[in-house]
């Protein structure tokens, strides 16, 4: 099965992933069908006159930068938005070339050329940033794209909603400068958000009135789009729900059916049988209350397990669930197989798409929000891109 996107046209045969993924001992496996359901639902949601822009930083929510984007613009999708600089030149030199919003602080005239060179649209906030990217623009002859953010009570990075109208007037003004668009962020506590919204609204108007076009506006990121349909404005910026994931518990009940895109495996190294009384892995904080068949991954928390879920993590086995023993350490992790005829090699669900054993449920157990966990994913484990149940393209870490 083939993707629309010229990269996955470079990515190894099926019979290659499969062949290589015998060597791993473990893998992330994206469900690319899964991505393309989440994305049709957030559209028919938002309507056709609400453009969807997906937020790909951090390497996706740890799913993959440049897989899943090239993915997405196959599904027509115009614009990303990466924090770093760094995400935005991998996209380029991957040759994906949709417009791309860069959330990063540029500190030289050299950081400056290159996003201007590179066709690559930054967030700015002060008239001084805007001016360097002008004069970068006047260098190359070209045009620096940008979106003014504006902060409208978050009070993290923005220019004040009270001196917008006169900062983005006069970015407007610059001749090698083009608003492409505005933003904000929500604080996602609802009686602070109506006020925000009403603000950025206020800044957008005044801005109109003095004859400035803004070409988008856009506030609505995953919480926006459950729950307020006012903010979606023309653009909104999907991230969680994208992934097919609902941070919260009342996003649930917000009507909009999701599928988790990413699931976890990893292969049994080893399995020892343990004797009633027996400890297992550091500090003793399981001891064996009867025989007890115990497999041992070799993954642990820098690979993304929260130390936190010592003795409460669930995996899948053979279609069973089963419990994690002992603590979990830097590579390693332990489980409970008795009863079941897992030898080492075997491959075992750490992360499920669904049940107790899904990204909800581990982070639950182990106290984190989903949202931390997703953003802990090691960018060395392999990630591996299926269509269909067939795999479709393999990202490996490099060697260095």
């Amino acid at each position: 099965m083939s993707e629309s996107h010229p990269w996955f046209r470079s990515q190894p045969s099926a019979a290659e992933i499969t062949r290589r993924l015998d060597e791993f001992s473990s893998w992330i496996e994206l469900d690319l069908d899964h991505l393309s359901f989440n994305l049709a639902r957030i559209r028919e949601r938002v309507g056709t006159e609400v453009e969807v822009m997906p937020v790909v930083k951090n390497d996706a929510y740890g799913h993959g930068l440049v897989p899943i984007t090239a993915h997405l613009v196959g599904e027509g999708i115009r614009w990303v938005m990466v924090a770093k600089l760094l995400e935005a030149e991998r996209l380029r030199a991957s040759g994906i070339e949709c417009e791309v919003l860069v959330m990063d602080v540029l500190f030289t005239g050299e950081q400056c050329d290159r996003v201007v060179e590179q066709g690559l649209t930054m967030a700015v906030f002060t008239e001084e940033a805007a001016l360097r990217l002008d004069a970068a623009g006047r260098r190359q002859g070209r045009v620096a794209q940008v979106f003014v953010k504006v902060d409208t009570g978050l009070r993290r990075v923005g220019v004040h909603h009270e001196l917008a109208p006169d900062l983005i007037e006069r970015i407007a003004r610059m001749p090698n400068v083009r608003v492409a668009g505005v933003f904000s962020s929500f604080m996602q506590h609802p009686d602070r958000d109506r006020e925000m919204l009403e603000r950025f609204e206020s800044v957008c108007a005044e801005v109109e009135r003095r004859g400035v076009e803004i070409p988008i506006r856009t506030m609505a990121s995953t919480n926006a789009i459950f729950h307020d349909p006012s903010a979606w404005l023309d653009m909104v910026r999907p991230a969680m729900c994208l992934y097919g994931v609902h941070p919260f518990d009342g996003d649930t009940d917000a009507g909009l059916e999701l599928r988790q895109v990413l699931s976890m495996k990893a292969r049994i190294e080893y399995v020892k049988e343990v004797v009633k009384g027996d400890s297992v892995t550091y500090f003793g904080t399981f001891t064996a209350p009867a025989p007890m068949r115990i497999g041992t991954l070799h993954i642990g928390f820098r690979d993304a397990l929260p130390r936190e879920l010592a003795n409460k993590a669930r995996y899948g086995v053979g279609g069973r669930i089963m419990p994690g023993v002992g603590t979990v350490a830097l590579n390693h992790a332990l489980l409970d197989l008795t009863g079941t005829d897992a030898a080492a090699g075997d491959v075992v669900e750490v992360f499920g798409r669904d049940g107790q054993n899904s990204l909800r449920a581990m982070a639950a157990a182990a106290g984190w929000m989903v949202y931390s966990l997703m953003n802990h994913l090691s960018p060395d484990i392999p990630r591996v891109c299926c269509r269909g149940g067939v795999p479709v393209a393999l990202r490996e870490p490099g060697i260095a």
